[in-house]
This record gives structure tokens, sequence and C-alpha cells, in this order.
């Protein structure tokens, strides 16, 4: 079912597919009992189960080496004993222990709690955090990592295909993964999902009209299916398809018959594990499944374990051990290299926004006279943010909060700096944002568009999303931001960045108290100049950068067909070599006969 590339790279999980058969004919399946059980961090529940309601402290403060850093410490009884419960937050991770008190002197300090934690942490001075809301916010940055939003790929596999543009290739299913695709979840028409949508077009149905959905354990799930999603003759490479299913993190290969799968045949940044479901006597009662997992070297193993031999019966006990295979194997493949790398910067800055709005808000509560002013445009965390977002999400958020609140301090810095007295603008008068074109950003295939359902705000969506998203002030169409990633033209970290929010728009349009002086009047219009053309500077370079998308497309599909056509002309040269050897040996022939040579 699965071969692995010939230069590694890739675990393999699930050779064994015999069976035996009883004596009527039946296969003999093997009886295993496992639980549903989600590998995720429970350390980020930690704080909202055991602090948020009870009497506890939070303290910040910066390490040097380790920088930003969160304690959050209280007291309780267990089996009557004393004990100090310590949750540590560093940009590397959360550590949570429970302490017996016996172990710390009578007056611990918080740096010799975090010590024992961490021995190398060396914190000169915890400030306490005191302020409303503050339990709120710290939850909202442990839970960002935890994930309540899904979606998979599912490529179809006919047999003897071996090539990827083979796999994108098929425009018609067959009633065996139609089966397949009744057993994951739901079809649903696309104009009328209200739920969590992966970045598929519910408006105006430009990624098709149909998709499979579920909803697992409180789980949105939605599957990016091949043959449900758009087809073109003209693009032999299927992008439209491509875009979806290379921006995933897991993928499904459905196949009928066996022709071996290798995880080198699609060329992603993002794909990193497959599981592979062979199908056994389709559409009849005795349906089974034959399942085989593999993943990159630096994704973990993840549950639940596959029984031996690796073949399940189809029915609803199959479904539940599939999707929290799914689950499980996109929550391992986090731990993996580039994700880990990624989700340490986000986790970073996050951590520092957060020590800084909680000092921030900390000096205004106590009435701190030199407490800085919060920027008008800087995102704050909400108590219902953050929980069941994906955690790459994240990373934009971070990003346009770190490069929003910078802008917003330079520019209020040298609008002050020529030592003018000017009055600030009251609270009640809010900046306007304008509009800004929308085009397609390069994302970790995670969401930024909006979807709710039942009522619950749902976590942001894909930036993959439908291609209707087009430049108000451009005629030229929005070119999705997956392809160039899935033609291995843009490295994961840059596609992190690119095209991220400037935050200037926050500038642009700030109102003039109306009381306001004739200097601060004339900076205004001079900064709202300023930002408008930085602001029309932002848009042409998102136009360039969408041509120079499309132009890599185009020069991939030329570099295809010319390699395409040089692997022609070298069968024709061999062929021609082979025709010049045979008149050779004629040639020696015909002169060894004593005749003359007609040359």
């Amino acid at each position: 079912m699965i071969l692995l590339p010939p230069g590694g790279g890739y675990w393999l999980d699930g050779q064994d597919h015999e069976c035996p058969f009883d004596p009527r004919g039946n296969p003999i399946l093997p009886h295993t009992t496992w639980h549903a059980k989600f590998e995720t961090d429970d350390t980020a529940k930690c704080y909202r189960r055991f602090f948020i309601g009870r009497e506890h402290l939070n303290l910040i403060g910066t390490d040097e080496n380790l920088g930003p850093v969160c304690l959050s410490v209280k007291t309780e009884n267990v089996a009557s004993q004393e004990h100090t419960r310590i949750l540590l937050r560093l940009k590397t991770g959360t550590m949570h222990e429970l302490v017996p008190s016996s172990c710390l002197s009578p007056s611990p300090s918080p740096a010799r709690m975090a010590k024992l934690l961490n021995e190398q942490l060396n914190v000169d001075q915890f400030l306490p955090v005191l302020c409303p809301r503050a339990s709120q916010l710290i939850a909202a940055y442990d839970e960002h990592v935890l994930v309540s939003n899904f979606k998979f790929g599912v490529l179809y596999q006919r047999f003897g295909q071996t090539t990827e543009e083979q796999l994108f290739g098929n425009v018609q299913s067959s009633a065996a993964l139609d089966e397949f695709l009744e057993l994951l979840g739901q079809r649903i028409q696309l104009k009328d999902h209200k739920g969590y949508r992966g970045g598929l077009d519910t408006q105006f149905g430009h990624t098709g009209d149909e998709a499979v959905y579920e909803v697992f354990k409180d789980r949105e799930i939605i599957f990016h299916v091949s043959t449900l999603l758009p087809y073109r003759d003209s693009d032999p490479q299927q992008l439209q398809r491509k875009r979806h299913i290379g921006n995933d993190i897991v993928a499904i290969v459905f196949q009928e018959s066996n022709t071996p799968f290798s995880p080198d045949m699609i060329a992603s940044h993002f794909l990193h594990a497959f599981i592979v479901v062979q199908v056994l006597d389709p559409n009849s009662p005795n349906t089974r499944y034959k399942v085989s997992v593999t993943a990159r070297d630096d994704v973990p193993f993840f549950g639940p374990t596959l029984p031996s031999p690796a073949v399940f019966k189809k029915g609803p006990d199959f479904k539940d051990f599939l999707l929290t295979k799914l689950i499980n194997a996109e929550n391992a493949c986090y731990k993996a290299e580039k994700f880990a790398k990624l989700e340490l910067r986000t986790r970073t800055s996050l951590l520092q926004s957060l020590i800084d709005e909680l000092r921030e808000k900390s000096r205004d509560f106590l009435g701190g006279a030199d407490s800085p002013q919060s920027a008008p445009d800087t995102p704050k965390s909400d108590g219902s943010s953050g929980a069941g977002s994906r955690f790459i999400d994240t990373v934009r958020k971070a990003l346009i909060a770190r490069v929003r609140s910078t802008s917003v301090d330079n520019n209020l810095g040298s609008s002050t700096s020529s030592g003018q007295v000017c009055k600030k603008p009251t609270s009640a008068q809010q900046p306007q944002q304008p509009a800004i074109p929308e085009t397609a950003t390069p994302s970790s295939g995670r969401s930024l568009s909006k979807g709710s359902g039942g009522g619950k705000k749902s976590a942001p969506s894909s930036p993959v999303s439908s291609p209707d998203m087009q430049s108000h002030r451009t005629a030229r169409p929005a070119l999705s931001e997956s392809d160039d990633s899935s033609l291995n033209s843009v490295d994961l970290d840059a596609a992190v960045y690119v095209d991220s929010d400037t935050g200037l728009e926050s500038m642009s349009s700030a109102e003039t108290p109306h009381k306001a002086c004739s200097l601060c009047l004339d900076a205004g219009e001079a900064s709202g100049r300023q930002a408008e053309a930085l602001r029309q500077e932002v848009t042409r370079l998102k136009c360039d950068k969408l041509d120079l998308l499309r132009q890599n497309v185009n020069f991939q599909r030329d570099i295809k067909q010319l390699r395409e056509k040089e692997l022609q002309l070298r069968s024709d040269l061999a062929a021609a070599s082979k025709e010049i050897l045979r008149l050779r040996e004629l040639l020696k022939d015909y002169s060894s006969g004593g005749e003359s040579s007609p040359v």
C-alpha cells in the first residue's frame, strides 16, 4: 500500500494486512479495545482548571536569556497536606508542578518557586499583576494552542496512478469512494454551510458545490476531497485542487486496488502525514478497509495504535478510530521541525505581548502617572479569543499586534518630537480604518475568514480561502498563495511573514479632536497624507507580488513542458543512435561480401 522513498525521510506503520478466514469464508478481524483519546497538551487547560475562580497570584518578569516569564502560584490541600501549585510560562513552553509546601521555605520567593521548575531561570524582580480581567488574558494565552477546527485532504488513487498529476487529475469518483466519504461525514452544500469551512468558498462556488463535513466530539472537521474540488482541462497540475490539499497537514489516500503510494509523490511544504486506506469488498455487507500510516521522520508516533492485522470492518468503530487518528496526526505534526520553529516564534511573540499588556494594565489600574497609553489599534485579547483556534492562526495576530504597536508608537513619537504641547484625542473619538484591497496571503494552511455555526463564534479560518477575493482597486484576479508553496518555490518561514498587515491603516484617518490646536491639525493632515501614500505603496506591492506569483506558476509550467520535450528529444536521439549502429553493421556486411560500396 505504501512505498517509502529511496532516500528515506519517512516512517511507516501498519504493514500487516493478512487476516484469517472462518470455515464460512468470512474474515476474522482482530477485536481490540481502544478509547478515542486525543493527544493534546493538557498543560494548556491547567490555569482554567486549577486557578480561575480560586485565590491565586500572577507575577510577571523578564529573564535576560529566556525572555518573558509569567508565573501563577496558589496553595491548596491535598490529602490533608498543604501543597503549592506552580504554573510557569516561558517562550519554550509551559510547565506545571504541584510541590509540597514542606519542600519550600516558610516564606519562599517567586524566584525560588520558578527555579524549582527551571534551574536556568534568573529573574531579578517579579512584578505582581493587579488589574481586572487579568485571568481572562492569561487563559487566552494558555489556550491558544488548543485546536477545535481541522481540515484534511482526501486523494483518490486509481490503479496504476503513480504521479501527482494523475492523483489530482481524477475527474470522477467511484461508488467505493462515495461509500467511504459517507462513512467520514455528511455531504454538505457549501452555499448553505454556516460552520467551519476550511478555506472553501461558501458564497460564489469557486471551490466546488459540495464538501464533506463532520462534527466529532465538539471538533469541526472538513475534508478537501480532490474529486469534489474544481477540475480544469487547461491546467495539468490542477492548482485549484492542490492549493487546498497541498496546504493541509494530514491527508487520506483512498485506494480501490493495490497500487503503492509514495509520500514523495506530492510536492508540498505542509503535508507531513498520510493515512492510506484501501477498500476490500466495497458496497457489500462485508466491506472492510486496510489501513497504513506514513509520516515524516521528525513527526512523533501518534495513536491510537493500529491493530494487527490492520484491517477494519466498515462501521462506527472504524469511523471513530480514523477521525481520532487524523486529529492526533495533525497534533503530532505540529511537533515537527518546521512547525515547531514556527510555534516557538508565535509563542514568543504572544507571551511578550501578554507581559507588556499585563504590565501596562496594572500600572493604569494603580494610577501610575507615567503609565504608557495604549495604542488605539493594538489588538487586545479577551476571554473568548484564542481558545479553539489553530495555533498557526495566531502567527498573523501576533505579527499584526507587534507591527501595529510599533507603527503607532513611531508616529506618535514623531508627531510630538517638535516639543509643542498638543491636546490628545478624546477616548470617544476612534480612528477610522479605510478599506484595503483584500488579497490572498501565504499561510500555513490556517484560516482567517470568518464562519460561524450553531450560534457560536468560530475560530478564524484559512487565508487560502475562496479565489473570489480580488482587489477593489485593480482588475487583476487574485492568485492563490498556496500555489507557489505547493510548487516548492516559497519556504515555510517566508510564507508566514509575506504580506503581513503593516498597521498603517490605523493611522490613516485618525480623527482630530474638536478642540485641537492648529499644530495638531497640521500634524494630523501631514500624517494622513503620509499614511495614504504608504498605504498606496503597500497596495502596489501586493499587486506586484500577485504578478510575481502568476509569473512563477507560468514559469513552472514552462519548465515542466521543456523537461518533457527534453525527455522526448533524448528518446529520439537514442533511437537515432540505434539506427546508425544498425546501418553501420549493414555496411560492414555489404563490404565483406566483396562488392564495392555505393558510397
